[in-house]
């Protein structure tokens, strides 16, 4: 999966500042920006899935790869799902 999940309702025009609410406040619980909840949403749904979040910078990196850590609560899960 690209980049999609982070993208968000923008798919095609790529990640926006525009995030759903949920997003923005799961991402406030856990001190972690929108696009970081979205790719640990994406994280978490399987190991059938493999995200692939693309970036030419290492900030981004650093982001992404710390993503790898947000743990969601089913309860976080189903009001993103």
């Amino acid at each position: 999966m690209p980049f999609f999940a982070i993208a968000g309702s923008n798919r095609e025009d790529g990640a926006t500042e525009q995030h759903a609410e949920a997003v923005r406040e799961i991402a406030d619980v856990h001190g972690v920006s929108p696009h970081q909840v979205r790719l640990a949403w994406t994280l978490h749904q399987g190991p059938h899935v493999l995200a692939i979040p693309g970036t030419g910078d290492l900030a981004h990196l650093d982001a992404n790869v710390a993503a790898g850590a947000v743990r969601l609560g089913d309860d976080e899960l189903a009001r993103l799902g």
